[in-house]
Order: structure tokens, then C-alpha cells, then sequence
């Protein structure tokens, strides 16, 4: 492009800019005065009054039967309630205009439809913006069909998906604008090697306190997992840094877009996070597109409400694993497709397997064990064992409701006897009542805990029940009234008890999205297979970040078998946008051979130092100007004992209590999966702590965390996992 045709363009695109900002300026003036006028309708006085007259009305209403009057109250709450919500509208307005105004457009593209047409200029950003006057859409929103051919495509032919089927076009113009604060900073036109400088630019800053949206910067895969409507079952498997959460985020605010056939509302989203941190960490992405926040929680959250027992954190697992090899056998097991098999096994054997016992009432059989037995094995086999239990014991109190009349007289006789009068009577009724309830109830009310406890303490049962299973040498699991089931335990007991009840669904769900994926067992993906059967799920993972476990690709496998959804399709994301390139060659070290590659940002060599060294990096950091700088530890308890050494030296909060990612903090591994920060300084790194195979993928997730810069400490020794130079190419 010439001088001259870059300065005519220039003068035209800020022509253009100017327009939109005065027009966005207008629509807040007005959007103001309403919020005013409505303010005004809210004012004190006005609700100081409604209440003068509301209270003595209330107090004499009923006494005076003044029902018109009741009716006039109500249509007045009625309508200040809807001049409230219309307020707090108004205010939402106000703060997307001022958001819009800040930067309305992060992107153009000309598109030419027809030879004997002109091309159609479209800009993009996070919002759509209409011209009512001229009715003319002057800014899509980046979800729209249109705008996925920016993603996609470089000039040239291209093409989207459109509600009437598959539009051709040419792009002539691709363009991308730097907007920030209201101004105009500047433009260009974007071929592959500008865009990845653009990427590199904005990767260069330092991390947030919470992640950002990706909008201007999605790439072409990321944008193909993030419009999918095919798959009820869309798995991502992401490296470290791919922007697979970030592809979850979007895909939410995506699948919320008002342009889609039948777009969801935010109570139709739930978002698994691995902890409360993430959620606290990605919790701004949704409103900063725009939409409501929807729903978040952790996997022991729902098991928690299922079972209605204290359920153990993922990262208190990890804390429980680590040094544990005896524990970890049997944890992986349960784990295992094989365990979840055992557990289907055992849930259809349960009919025969209850502690059935005959059941009499004042001398009178009423239900003998073999008449109990056939009932739950035969009676409605159809419904969950629970149902079936229950219409036993509502079969066996009609048989009591027939007996009764007969067994109180008897009872009055023998008390008229004894000189007791008629409440004598009833209270043994009511005595025998009991009895039989109790041991009644033995059999038709389930004890999950009881019977899970039952199933792993029984070798005879296991043997029975493992057939052509590989079963570890020792199963056992025994109860602690002080200390929260155990993970796994909890998912397989609530799996148990939705598989031998109705399944309790959350039918309002229509999507779920699953981080860390690697992180969940089958009992795990069977409890969400159960909880959401209508829903569609979006699953993000990396296998070679699993801490507690060894995890294959073919986990997406088991978890597409298990969810079985009518379609499903699996992604690999194999770049990496957050490390720098020698940050990730050093980390690649870990890894079995790998397609994972980095978008060739440069930056400092990793560097191996003792523990002396590292006041003197913290220092180093700070003078780089990084604004997040995490002291990675194996373990909470790890991260304790560094607080504690180095207190009369340096203030080091923990992550996950008081520590603001922003700051220099201890961070323990499995809070810091799935974070970054510009600095990352890994602490311990000595055969002590770093020794087995499995340990490599530890020392990988800790690596990846890093944006700028990486050091690793030791006392002395470092581990023989770690290569202290990696060659770089």
C-alpha cells in the first residue's frame, strides 16, 4: 500500500471510528437520562410514602375484609418491582455502552458476494451495534455466522455456516484495529506472519488477576470448537497453554448468542471447575463478552448435595496421595472403567444380596424373606431397586392397616387387665409400630455408605462379583465419621445410590462443560452421565497434565463410551500461546515425544539455581516489572514449611487462602493447574520430591505456568528427572 493510499485509508477509517463513537456517545446520553427518570420514580420520598400507607393497610386488612384494597397493594408492589428491574436495566445499558465506547470494534473484513455487487464491508466486535435510522447493522458481533470467516480464513475464498446453509464469498480486506480507551491507536492489514505479531504483542503483557477474553486473537481450530452445533459430545484435548478454558469460556458465550436457533440462558450452563480458585480466576470472562455469569461449581460440590455427606477437595486428595504408593494402587483402580464395571455389577446383584428377614406383626407373618426377595428381584423390575423397596414396604402397612383394628383391641383387653387405661394401649401400638419400621426399614431403605462399605470389605462378594476383572490385591474402605469421603469413594457412592434410585436430574442443564478432564475417573463421568442425561457436554483436558494418575488419549474413549451421546468428536489443540519458546522447549523435557509446538515467542533461558539464589530472583523478577510471580510447591504442606522459613524475610501468602494472583505467592501444584503467571519459580526440586516417572508430569505442569520467565530451585542436588540445559533450536 502506497503513502498516499494508506493516509486516504487512515482518514476514512477515522472518519468511521468517529461516527460510531458519537453515535454510541448519543445512545449513553439517552440511556442516562432514562436511568434518571426512572431513579426518579424510585426516590426516597415516594418509597417513604408507599410505606406510610402500606403498613396500617396491612395491619387492618384481614380484620376489615378489605379484599379491593389488598388487590390495589399488591399491583403497586407489583409495579414498583417492574420499575426496579427496569432501573437496574438501565444501568446495565449504561455499563455496555461505556464498555462498547471503550473499543466498539476489533476487526474488518470486505466480503464479495456476487461479481455485480460491491463488496460488503463488515466490522467486528464484541457487541453487535444497529443503526436504527438508516437500519443497518454497522457492527456484528463476533458470534455471528459472518464473522467466523475473519477466524478462518486469510484473503482469498472463504466461506461460514448460515441458518440457510453454506454462504461462498471471497475475503478482499482483512484488517485488524488497536482500539483501546476511546482511541483509535492504529491499524493494519493481516496476513499470518502480522497476526502472530499482534498475538505476540498482547502475549508479552503481564498475566491478570483473572483471565481475559480471546476475542480479537481466536484462532482457526479454537474457532471451530467454539461454533460446534454437530456434537451433543465435544472433547478438546489442549497442551498446556492451548486456550482450551479459554475456548470453553467462549463457547458458553457462544451457545448464548441470541443469533442461534435456540440459544441457551445462563441457568442452562453449568461450567465443572477444578477448584474454587478457577472459578474465582474465570469468572470475568462471561461478563466481560457480555453475558450473565452462569453457573460454576466443583465435582465434590455435587456429589456433596447428591449424598448429603462433607466430600473431599481435589486438592486435598493430592495432599492425601503424595508418598502414599499403597493408597495410590487402589485409587487408580477406582478410577478405572474396570471399577465402574464392578459397581454395575454389583448394583444388579443387590436384590439378592439384602439382609432380608420375615417380618410379623403381633404373631402374624407378614412378610416372610423369600417373599421379600422375589418382590425386589421380580415386582416392577423395571424401576430402580429403591422404587421397588419402597412398594414393598407400602405392600407390607397395608397388611399392618388390616391388622390393627384387631391387634388394639387385644391391647385394651390386656391393659383393662393389668389396670392401665386406653393410652397404655395406643403406646404399645405405637411401640410395635416402631419395631417393625426399624427392622423393616433394614431392608427397604438403602444405606449407600453401608452398602459400598459392604462391597469392598467382602473378598467373597469381590471375588464373586470380579470375574474376569483384575482386581487389586486389597479393597477395602472403611469410614471416618471426622473426615470428608474420599473423591473417588463419593463418586462411586453416588453413583450407587442415583443407579438403585430415580435419577434426580437436573433437567434444566442443557450444557456442561468440563475442565481438567483428565483429572475425572469413570465413576466420575457415570454420576454426570446420570445427573445431566439431556444435556450436551463440552470436555477440555490435557492427559499429560494429570497429577494423581496416569492418563492416556484414550481417556476421551471411556468418556465418550460412558456419556454416549449420539455424536461426538475430539479436538487436539498442539500449539501453545502462553509460554515463551524457551520456556516451553525446557519444559518439553518431561513429556514423551510430542507434536506440541510454540507460537516462537522469545524470551530468557530457564534457569537451574539453588535456594540461596532465590531472594535474589524474587528481586530480579520485580525489577522485570512482573506483577505475578508463583513459588510453585509439590504440596500444601511443602508450601507451609517454605512460609514458615522464610517469614522474617519476605510476606509469602498461600494461594487458595489469602494470596491475590498479582502478587509473589506460594502456590501449591494442584491449585496452580490450569493459572499462569509471568514468573513461575518451582521450588524443591530434588529427588526427594521429584523422583518417579510420574513425577515428570508434575514438573511439567508447574514449567507451563510461566508466561515470561522460569526458575527452578534445589538445596543442593537437583532431581535426576531434570536436564539442567535443553538444547534449543
Amino acid at each position: 500500500m502506497d503513502q498516499a493510499n494508506h493516509s486516504e485509508q487512515q482518514r476514512e477509517e477515522l472518519d468511521r471510528f468517529h461516527a460510531i463513537l458519537s453515535l454510541l456517545e448519543s445512545r449513553l446520553s439517552k440511556a442516562k437520562r432514562d436511568s434518571e427518570e426512572k431513579m426518579a420514580g424510585l426516590s426516597d420520598i415516594r418509597r417513604d410514602e408507599f410505606t406510610e400507607r402500606q403498613e396500617p393497610l396491612l395491619r387492618n386488612l384481614w380484620a376489615a375484609h378489605r379484599f379491593e384494597d389488598l388487590v390495589h397493594l399488591s399491583q403497586e408492589f407489583q409495579n414498583a418491582a417492574d420499575e426496579e428491574k427496569d432501573h437496574e436495566s438501565a444501568l446495565q445499558l449504561i455499563a455496555a455502552l461505556k464498555k462498547m465506547a471503550a473499543s466498539p470494534y476489533f476487526a474488518r473484513i470486505d466480503l464479495k458476494f456476487d461479481e455485480d455487487e460491491p463488496a460488503e464491508r463488515v466490522y467486528i466486535g464484541r457487541h453487535s451495534l444497529w443503526d436504527d435510522e438508516k437500519d443497518n447493522l454497522l457492527i456484528y458481533d463476533w458470534r455471528a455466522p459472518m464473522a467466523s470467516v475473519f477466524y478462518r480464513f486469510g484473503t482469498g475464498p472463504a466461506w461460514y455456516t448460515a441458518p440457510m446453509g453454506k454462504i461462498t464469498c471471497e475475503m478482499l480486506l482483512k484488517r485488524q484495529f488497536e482500539i483501546q480507551d476511546g482511541k483509535l491507536l492504529g491499524f493494519f492489514d493481516a496476513d499470518t506472519v502480522i497476526q502472530d505479531s499482534f498475538l505476540r504483542r498482547l502475549l508479552a503483557q503481564n498475566a491478570s488477576s483473572q483471565m481475559k477474553s480471546i476475542v480479537e486473537t481466536i484462532q482457526k481450530d479454537q474457532d471451530v470448537a467454539i461454533r460446534d452445533e454437530d456434537h451433543e459430545l465435544l472433547m478438546v484435548q489442549g497442551a498446556a497453554g492451548s486456550g482450551k478454558t479459554s475456548i470453553a469460556m467462549h463457547r458458553a458465550a457462544y451457545l448464548m448468542y441470541e443469533g442461534l436457533k435456540n440459544p441457551l440462558k445462563a441457568h442452562n450452563i453449568l461450567i465443572l471447575s477444578p477448584n474454587t480458585v478457577f472459578e474465582k480466576y474465570i469468572s470475568g470472562v462471561l461478563p466481560e463478552l457480555g453475558e450473565s455469569s452462569v453457573r460454576t461449581a466443583t465435582l465434590e460440590e455435587l456429589l456433596e448435595e447428591k449424598l448429603g455427606l462433607p466430600v473431599q477437595s481435589r486438592a486435598e486428595r493430592w495432599e492425601a496421595l503424595c508418598g502414599t504408593n499403597a493408597r495410590n494402587s487402589i485409587f487408580r483402580y477406582k478410577m478405572s472403567r474396570e471399577f465402574l464395571t464392578l459397581l454395575d455389577r454389583y448394583a444388579e446383584a443387590l436384590p439378592g444380596l439384602l439382609p432380608y428377614a420375615d417380618l410379623d406383626y403381633a404373631g402374624t407373618l407378614l412378610s416372610s424373606r423369600q417373599e421379600q426377595r422375589a418382590w425386589a428381584m421380580e415386582h416392577g423390575s423395571s424401576f430402580p431397586l429403591a422404587v421397588r423397596l419402597r412398594r414393598l414396604e407400602a405392600h407390607v402397612w397395608e397388611r399392618v392397616h388390616a391388622l390393627r383394628p384387631a391387634r388394639f383391641n387385644d391391647l385394651r383387653m390386656k391393659a383393662f387387665h393389668l389396670g392401665h387405661g386406653e393410652e397404655w394401649a395406643r403406646g404399645c401400638s405405637i411401640w410395635e409400630s416402631g419395631v417393625l419400621a426399624r427392622h423393616m426399614r433394614r431392608v427397604t431403605r438403602l444405606d449407600i455408605p453401608g452398602l459400598y462399605a459392604n462391597l469392598l470389605n467382602d473378598p467373597a462378594l469381590l471375588r464373586s462379583l470380579g470375574r474376569g476383572l483384575n482386581l487389586p490385591a486389597s479393597l477395602s474402605w472403611e469410614p471416618s465419621p471426622d473426615a470428608p469421603l474420599p473423591l473417588e469413594d463419593a463418586a462411586a457412592m453416588a453413583y450407587l445410590h442415583m443407579k438403585l434410585n430415580f435419577g434426580e436430574s437436573s433437567g434444566d442443564i442443557r450444557q456442561v462443560v468440563v475442565d481438567e478432564a483428565q483429572d475425572y475417573g469413570a465413576a466420575d463421568w457415570a454420576v454426570l452421565n446420570l445427573l445431566f442425561p439431556k444435556a450436551r457436554f463440552t470436555v477440555v483436558g490435557d492427559v499429560f497434565q494429570a497429577l494423581d494418575h496416569d492418563a492416556e488419549i484414550s481417556i476421551y474413549e471411556d468418556i465418550a463410551s460412558i456419556l454416549n451421546r449420539k455424536s461426538s468428536a475430539l479436538l487436539e489443540l498442539t500449539k501453545s500461546f502462553r509460554c515463551t519458546k524457551e520456556i516451553l522447549e525446557f519444559s518439553l523435557q518431561f513429556l514423551p515425544d510430542t507434536r506440541i509446538h510454540s507460537l516462537n515467542r522469545s524470551g530468557s533461558v530457564p534457569q537451574c539455581l539453588t535456594d540461596e539464589r532465590l531472594l535474589d530472583e524474587i528481586a530480579a523478577c520485580r525489577a522485570q516489572g512482573y506483577e505475578s510471580i508463583a513459588l510453585i510447591t509439590k504440596t500444601r504442606r511443602d508450601a507451609e514449611k517454605w512460609q514458615t522459613k522464610l517469614e522474617e524475610t519476605i510476606h509469602l501468602p498461600i494461594l487458595g487462602r489469602n494470596a491475590q494472583l498479582g502478587d509473589v505467592f506460594l502456590a501449591p501444584l494442584s491449585l496452580s493447574k490450569g493459572l499462569e503467571f509471568d514468573a513461575v519459580l518451582v521450588l524443591d526440586c530434588d529427588a526427594a520430591h521429584y523422583s518417579q516417572p510420574g513425577d515428570k508430569r508434575l514438573l511439567y505442569v508447574a514449567c507451563t505456568r510461566a508466561l515470561h520467565r522460569l526458575a527452578l530451585f534445589a538445596e543442593k542436588e537437583f532431581s535426576p528427572l531434570i536436564r539442567r540445559e535443553v538444547p534449543h533450536a
